[in-house]
């Protein structure tokens, strides 16, 4: 679909014109208004609306605070705190915070690391931080929070968009930059999933950056068995492999391919043989294309793909985990801007359609978030229930298929 993947050295921020400057702020003045009509801000499914899991992060800190077992306390709504012992020591000061002011605090945070993640995914395709581009990735992150994996963490007070920031920030820096790879090392100490990052720095052979994110990653486990010591054994020995602690694994909302296996087979235990081959497929062939893009000087790209082969291959992987969308529906309007085909400016929406945060209102109040979770004929429920998989496809088929045409270039 794409014919030619163009990364510039340097490109030109007043390649956006007024007219698309214009034209998103528009678009983002209908986003922020469309949130209160439709799924009104003082209403609980409004966009900031919920945040227990900033709440979450808040106990889990107090839990520590109070030298109490760690995994084993549960939220009212029988939420357990999932993540690695360091994740909640760097939780702790949250619970100097009343329950409100926690929330409000990681939701602020949040709409400041989305527009931040836009701004860094420009700049790493080589635009210049100039007013203008400051101004389109305000207007993008706004229009951006109806992506249901952004949606859904700025509602719910996720971590993940601090993530996709850390390793966007951190691997962003040219090769050689002093401690790069610390980004990563702290991501994967605060949830595993970016831990595939490090082994992307292992297969593209960027030896000091690896270095540096395993020592930091190694040194965040460390830091949790001196502080926390039982917490630490519990998680490590336990805990880590407990996906049952985190939802259903046939939940329409267990977007990665074990939740496609506990569905397709009509079990919460796919056979575990058969999830880590499958996985290990996918896991080998996102590495390998991500290896590409980076030999062919598409960094972000490589980024990108790696970022999304993760919730891919995790044994539980929420839509709000596919954060790295964002860069990825950058990465195709600027290929749509460079290449000027019918083709690379469909790409664009195609990718969107099934990424926005489509709702359908029950009866009871209920409200149900995401493509994979609205009902309809069993061949449109399926397609449904594996909507970002698909998606994941796609770009790696088209990503690779593009790349194979372009000649290698030596490493930034």
């Amino acid at each position: 679909m794409v014919n030619e993947l163009h990364r510039p050295d340097r490109a030109d921020a007043e390649g956006h014109p007024t007219w698309l400057l214009a034209l998103l702020g528009v678009a983002a003045a209908v986003a922020f208004v469309a949130h209160d009509r439709l799924l009104s801000f003082e209403q609980f499914y409004g966009l900031f609306g919920n945040g227990i899991d900033a709440v979450v992060y808040r106990y889990g800190g107090h839990t520590v605070l109070e030298s109490e077992p760690l995994y084993t306390f549960m939220l009212e709504d029988a939420l357990p705190f999932t993540y690695p012992p360091f994740a909640a020591l760097i939780f702790a000061p949250l619970a100097y915070l009343s329950v409100a002011g926690a929330q409000t605090l990681v939701a602020v945070l949040n709409i400041g690391l989305l527009y931040m993640a836009v701004h860094l995914s420009w700049r790493q395709l080589g635009y210049e931080n100039t007013t203008r581009l400051r101004l389109l990735s305000m207007f993008l992150a706004v229009v951006f929070t109806w992506l249901e994996p952004v949606r859904m963490t700025i509602w719910l007070g996720q971590i993940n968009l601090l993530l996709l920031v850390l390793v966007l920030w951190d691997l962003g820096r040219p090769a050689g930059s002093r401690l790069r790879g610390v980004g990563v090392g702290i991501a994967a100490g605060l949830k595993l999933t970016p831990a595939l990052f490090i082994v992307l720095l292992a297969v593209v052979r960027d030896t000091r950056a690896f270095i540096c994110a395993s020592v930091t990653f190694v040194t965040t486990i460390i830091v949790g068995f001196v502080v926390i010591p039982g917490d630490s054994w519990t998680y490590w020995t336990g805990t880590i492999v407990r996906s049952d602690r985190i939802g259903l694994i046939s939940s329409p909302a267990n977007q990665s391919i074990r939740g496609i296996l506990a569905r397709m087979l009509h079990t919460e235990n796919p056979p575990t043989v058969l999830w880590i081959a499958c996985a290990g497929v996918v896991a080998v062939g996102g590495l390998w294309a991500a290896h590409i893009a980076h030999s062919r000087g598409e960094h972000l790209l490589a980024l990108t793909i790696c970022g999304l082969t993760a919730p891919m291959i995790s044994p539980f992987s929420w839509g709000h985990h596919w954060v790295w969308t964002v860069p990825l529906i950058i990465l195709t309007l600027h290929y749509a801007a460079r290449i000027r085909t019918w083709r690379s400016a469909v790409l664009p929406v195609v990718l969107v359609l099934p990424l926005l945060a489509w709702y359908k209102i029950y009866p009871d109040g209920t409200v149900a978030i995401g493509i994979f979770m609205t009902p309809g004929i069993a061949v449109v429920r399926v397609a449904a229930q594996t909507a970002y998989p698909i998606v994941y496809l796609l770009m790696l088929t088209i990503a690779v298929v593009s790349l194979a045409r372009r000649p290698v270039r030596s490493p930034i």
